[in-house]
Parts: structure tokens; C-alpha cells; sequence
């Protein structure tokens, strides 16, 4: 995918998804300066491990997780390793989320690499999967039959009717409450069944954990089941959403997995609001992979980089501004272009918030820090599930901002109180 060249090219070149395939990945990544990357740290971590380890990989949303795990994917050595990798957010309603329909999936996921993978399962062992399945779902024959017949295996029929139904959903669920423990001993009879079978080692990549539909959802997930999650007999990568990590529960949880990365948002300043030259130096290189910077206009590509502190809002706001200056029927991207696309970002949030959020956000500009009230306090969680309150890491530590796109409507918010 070449660098833009007009405006058309431009405005589909910044698109707010991750980088996937081989060609997307060599024309459009951009490496984060510093220390090990959170790809190659898992990487080195399963490479390395003797034990099944289980892992949480950490991170705001659009902070390029999606991207790293497609990079760890393509580097583990295929001649060594199987992968699944797959997002709930494809296969499972995340409005109606479960950890029993998730764990499930897993195993559904687990079958599917055997079938196109061509490891043929030991016959006991597929047989009693497939039996108790059709149990905890009430599928019938009849069912199994007409959508074979379009071409779906067991794995996508089963997965299609959890995503779809809330009768196959609630079924499922009401037969799982007392048969959890069966259902993971048969994901691990297939996972021991399928290594042996081929000779390799499985690893499980499990993304948009992180994107469940509300934050109670996520603490339900994680702060309830955690000791479930450990369970899988194969390596595990879970996305995991960083602002769980504001939570007290959050170290008994990272306790119980072999380790946790964490991907933090590059940010465009230092604490002390000094420009952050690394950090503006990756925005600017993740702009000009995608665009001729002869398409912008002077001003505008440090304007874009100051006004945001997340990498997919700067790629959305310069997909408005491409948009904008073709509706004007420019042939480059002015500030005025980038401004246009940044008042309407903002305008957005500013409308979303409570005045107690507002309050909240002023405390961590001018502290730096992202701190609850109590242990049943919401508001930093809130703010942070929202991406209106982002933190930031450098060599000098960790610390918390608001979400540099908001910054202008700060005096505002002060004067209203």
C-alpha cells in the first residue's frame, strides 16, 4: 500500500484499524522508540517458557495491541508452534457477554485448528466433544445438518448460533453453571490431543477483551473468573483494558499469570510539558508513512501530532481532514482542515461528560495522576475506559493526563465551577 499521493489515497490510508497483513504491516508500522517491544517481549516469553504460561497483554484501546499481537503471530516459528488467534469480538455478542459462551468459543476455536490444520483428533476424544456440545446447546441433528449443507463446520455453526441466538446463549449457560470444569477438561483433552498429534507447541491469542461492551463487563470477566483463565493447557495471550489495572483487585490478579506487557500511548509531552521528542517523532513518522507530506500544508502535520495523544485518534482526525479539504476542493491539507476535524472529536467528549468527570479530569491536570476516591469510586475508571484520561510512560515513570485533544476546553471546565 503506497504513501498517498492525492487526497483520495489519503483519506483511505488513514484508517482506524489494525495493521494485519504482510504488506499493510511493512508500508504503514512504525516502531515505538525505547526499550523492548511489548511483540517481542512475548515473543522472547513463550520462546523461552518450559510451562504453558498464561499472559495478559495490556493496553488502552486503540494503542496498536490488535497490530502487535498480527506481528506476534507472524513471528512465532511456525515449524514449532500452532496459533489461534482470534478476536471475541467477531465471534461473540459483546452486548450479551458470558465467560461461559467465552470459554466456549475457546474451545470451538481449539477444535477448528485441527480441522484446518488437517490433525485428525483421536476419535474418543472428538466424539465426547462433539456429544457434549450438542448437550449444552440442545442443537439438533436437523440443525447440524441444514447448515452443513452450506458449508459451515460444527465450530462456525455452534459459534454463529451463540453470537445470534439468546435462547442458544441462555441454554448454554443454564447447563454450564455446575459443568465448567468439564468443558475446560474437554478444551485440555483437545489441546493435549492436537500438540501430540502434530508435533507442536499451541498458543491461544485471545484480542478486544479489552472492548466489552461496559467496564463492568471487563471487572465481571477478569475479577471473577481469573483462576479460569489460568486453566487452558497451552500457551495464552489475553488483551487485557488497563484501566482494570486502577482497580485494587487488579494484583491478584496479575499474580496469578506468568507475566503482563503492557503497550502505553506514546505521548506528544513530558510531564512537566516540555515536547517529548520521541513521542512526537513516532507520530510524525506513523503521518508520513501513510501520506506525502508534500499533500500538507506548513503547520499542519505538528498541529495534527500536539492535538492528539493516541495513536487511533490522530489517525482519525487526519482521515476527517483528508475528507475536509476534498469536500473544499483543495489539493493539500490545511490547519484549518485539521482544526475542523478536531473540534468535531471534541465536541463529541465534551458532551458525553458529567460535570463530575470534568471535575475529575481538572484533579489529574493538575496532579498528573489518575487516583480513585474509595474502592467503589468509578470516575477514574470511567474516565480512562473512555480514553478522555490517558496515561503515558517515559524513563522518568508513569503518569496520567488528559487526553491533550481536550486541553482547550480545560479553562472552560475551570471557569464553570
Amino acid at each position: 500500500m503506497p504513501r498517498a499521493k492525492d487526497l483520495r489515497e489519503a483519506y483511505n490510508n488513514f484508517y482506524v484499524e489494525p495493521l494485519k497483513e504482510y504488506q499493510e504491516i511493512a508500508d504503514f508500522y512504525v516502531p515505538r522508540p525505547g526499550s523492548v517491544s511489548p511483540m517481542q517481549d512475548l515473543l522472547d516469553r513463550i520462546q523461552l517458557a518450559s510451562r504453558r504460561e498464561k499472559y495478559l497483554f495490556l493496553g488502552f484501546r486503540g494503542s496498536g495491541k490488535s497490530t502487535e499481537l498480527y506481528r506476534l503471530e507472524a513471528a512465532l516459528d511456525r515449524d514449532r508452534f500452532l496459533v489461534v488467534n482470534y478476536s471475541i469480538r467477531d465471534d461473540l455478542n459483546l452486548s450479551d457477554f458470558d465467560f461461559r459462551d467465552f470459554f466456549v468459543s475457546m474451545a470451538l476455536k481449539v477444535y477448528d485448528i485441527a480441522r484446518v490444520e488437517g490433525i485428525a483428533l483421536h476419535p474418543d476424544i472428538e466424539k465426547d466433544f462433539l456429544d457434549f456440545t450438542r448437550r449444552i446447546t440442545s442443537i439438533t441433528e436437523e440443525e447440524v445438518t441444514s447448515q452443513s449443507s452450506a458449508g459451515l463446520s460444527w465450530s462456525q455453526i455452534l459459534t454463529l448460533k451463540l453470537s445470534r441466538e439468546a435462547k442458544t446463549r441462555e441454554c448454554l449457560r443454564k447447563e454450564l453453571d455446575q459443568k465448567i470444569s468439564d468443558l475446560i477438561q474437554r478444551l485440555n483433552w483437545l489441546i493435549v490431543d492436537i500438540e501430540e498429534r502434530s508435533g507442536k507447541e499451541l498458543v491461544i491469542i485471545v484480542d478486544d477483551l479489552d472492548k466489552l461492551a461496559r467496564g463492568q463487563q471487563s471487572e465481571d470477566f477478569f475479577y471473577k473468573n481469573y483462576q479460569l483463565l489460568i486453566e487452558p493447557s497451552c500457551f495464552v495471550v489475553y488483551t487485557f483494558p488497563i484501566p482494570l489495572a486502577f482497580h485494587p483487585q487488579y494484583e491478584n490478579v496479575r499474580h496469578a499469570f506468568d507475566g503482563d506487557v503492557i503497550l502505553l500511548q506514546m505521548p506528544v509531552k513530558r510531564r512537566n510539558g516540555e515536547p517529548h521528542k520521541e513521542g512526537r517523532g513516532f507520530y510524525r513518522d506513523v503521518i508520513s508513512r501513510r501520506i506525502d507530506l508534500d499533500l500538507l500544508e506548513d503547520g499542519v502535520l505538528d498541529l495534527a501530532v500536539d492535538s492528539t495523544g493516541k495513536l487511533s485518534e490522530l489517525v482519525e482526525v487526519m482521515k476527517e481532514a483528508s475528507l475536509n479539504a476534498y469536500r473544499k476542493g483543495q489539493k493539500r491539507i490545511s490547519k484549518e482542515n485539521v482544526a475542523s476535524a478536531l473540534d468535531k472529536l471534541r465536541m463529541t467528549f465534551d458532551r458525553t461528560l458529567t460535570q463530575a468527570h470534568k471535575n475529575k479530569l481538572l484533579e489529574i491536570d493538575s496532579c498528573k495522576e489518575a487516583r480513585e476516591e474509595g474502592p467503589d469510586s468509578v470516575l477514574t475508571r470511567e474516565l480512562l475506559f473512555s480514553l478522555t484520561a490517558v496515561e503515558y510512560q517515559d524513563e522518568e515513570g508513569r503518569w496520567c493526563e488528559i487526553d491533550p485533544m481536550l486541553l482547550p476546553l480545560v479553562e472552560k471546565w475551570r471557569q464553570s465551577l
